[in-house]
């Protein structure tokens, strides 16, 4: 799923590219000012349509000239590896860039040569928020300064070819989405909101109804109404609160039931998560997430209605072991306080803390989480009054929890988040930065994993920072203290670590 940001540049490359074929030239700008950006401008009316690259009898392609200049950037050899690395996996196939920006064959990339340089350019693709002060990762996405210096320069001397157009791009690292998966699950009843609901959870059984111990080792969430989902948190449930399920999701006449904070059943474990950009989740081999017979999902789905949108008929995808061998992933979340005062130019009655937790507690059934996690971080709100420059941030302390390997790593914010930074052992010489996203965008909520293994010990300490930028806030909503509940426009900073225990 693209960024606003990045689905607006497309969508004006695209409409520059609806007018001015790819065959028109690439040149640098004039103006003085934007000298190292790229603009398409043909010579004259007759090249509008006018082709760039020629093809041979062979069906390779030539340039003009017959021959490419020997400081020609060659698209087989630097260009296409780099599309194939960092581009393919969203851009083939039934990938999340697909409807922006189908790249299957050469002819394709080809196709949309000024768009790619400019998203390049500009740094909104590839996305990879993940800092090089992260611990090193599978499936990095991200470009160095050299591979960046390599598509722009070849689409400024004319994207030329030296493959033949119907040549395919595939990937080079694992797709995004489940090429096969045992079960489609999903909800027997369905969810329809209304515009003007801005926050609603709601919780819907979906089951695999398991007859043996099996172990989930791959899953994807493939939301329906993508503009009013936002986000996900899967249970596991035991089969012995299934009648109390069942009670709750006929106690309402709309699909699913109101489940602020978690499913409201006496027995529930979270075990999957999806956020825009997240993809599917692979685990290690011979590792997965442990069921038993009779244990089905509760799917708590976060909706948010600002506008109109048909029922949503989401569906969740799994891969199975039934090995007796699997290693059972362990899911550790971590909070950390979000406490966002009003900045000093702000001023209303939602900017007294104690008037914004009321509003948010009338809004989501009483369930506000903000001043447990205070308590547990050690904080009182009086430490975070002073933070009213619009910037605020926050930091917590938390034991492991657990001893084991760990599989991946995520963070999580909303819309105001400015970075995310989670560290193992700060402060002594075992510190290691498991994840550092240095800007933070709500569109790319990946899960992590680490090329190395990293053992941790329930004693270690887990230690988050996060900080949070009220200038993102929508200029529309009225001012407030923002602080940590579950709406869009209230605030998190919240981790997960996935591990294992080796044999």
């Amino acid at each position: 799923m693209l960024s606003c940001r990045s689905k607006l540049l497309f969508g004006l490359l695209l409409a520059c590219l609806m007018g001015i074929s790819c065959s028109s030239k690439v040149t640098q700008a004039s103006d003085p000012d934007s000298s190292n950006k790229l603009v398409s401008t043909p010579s004259s009316a007759s090249e509008i349509d006018k082709p760039s690259v020629t093809m041979s009898d062979s069906g390779s392609s030539q340039d003009t000239s017959s021959h490419l200049a020997e400081n020609t950037i060659s698209f087989k050899e630097e260009v296409l590896p780099i599309i194939q690395n960092s581009c393919a996996s969203c851009h083939t196939d039934r990938g999340p860039g697909v409807p922006h920006a189908k790249l299957d064959s050469v002819g394709d990339v080809s196709a949309f040569a000024f768009a790619i340089g400019a998203v390049v350019e500009t740094g909104a693709m590839p996305p990879w928020p993940a800092s090089e002060l992260s611990v090193p990762f599978l499936h990095d996405v991200s470009l160095d300064p050299d591979q960046k210096n390599s598509i722009v320069q070849w689409v400024r001397s004319g994207a030329p070819l030296d493959l033949d157009i119907e040549t395919p791009v595939t990937s080079t690292q694992d797709v995004s989405f489940l090429i096969s998966y045992d079960q489609e699950l999903s909800s027997t009843d369905f969810y329809d909101g209304e515009i003007g609901q801005p926050d609603e959870y709601r919780c819907f059984i979906f089951d695999p109804e398991l007859t043996e111990t099996k172990y989930l080792t791959e899953y994807e969430f493939i939301p329906d109404q993508t503009e009013v989902v936002h986000h996900l948190v899967g249970y596991k449930v035991s089969g012995e609160y299934r009648a109390a399920a069942e009670r709750k999701n006929a106690s309402e006449e709309e699909g699913g039931w109101s489940c602020f904070g978690s499913t409201g059943l006496g027995d529930d474990q979270i075990l999957t998560f999806w956020g825009p950009g997240t993809g599917a989740i692979k685990y290690q081999e011979g590792a997965g997430l442990k069921m038993d017979p009779g244990d089905f999902f509760v799917m708590q789905i976060h909706y948010h209605y600002d506008i109109e949108a048909p029922e949503d008929r989401s569906v969740f995808r799994t891969v199975w072991s039934t090995s007796e061998v699997t290693q059972p992933i362990l899911i550790s979340t971590y909070l950390a306080p979000a406490e966002i005062p009003c900045a000093e130019w702000e001023k209303g009655p939602l900017c007294e803390r104690d008037n914004a937790y009321l509003y948010a507690s009338a809004q989501y059934d009483g369930v506000v989480q903000a001043n447990q996690i205070l308590e547990e971080c050690g904080y009182t709100p009086q430490d975070y009054a002073s933070m009213t420059n619009g910037i605020a941030s926050s930091t917590c302390d938390l034991r492991a929890g657990f001893d084991g390997i760990i599989s991946a790593v995520l963070g999580h914010q909303h819309n105001i988040g400015a970075s995310f930074r989670m560290t193992l052992n700060p402060d002594t010489q075992e510190e290691v930065v498991l994840l550092d996203i240095p800007d933070w965008d709500f569109e790319w909520q990946y899960a992590y994993y680490p090329i190395e293994e990293i053992n941790v010990d329930r004693n270690d300490i887990i230690r988050l920072d996060c900080v949070w930028d009220r200038s993102l806030r929508p200029a529309d909503l009225e001012p407030s203290y923002v602080l940590w509940a579950d709406g869009s426009n209230d605030e998190m900073c919240f981790a997960v670590i996935m591990s294992y225990q080796k044999n």
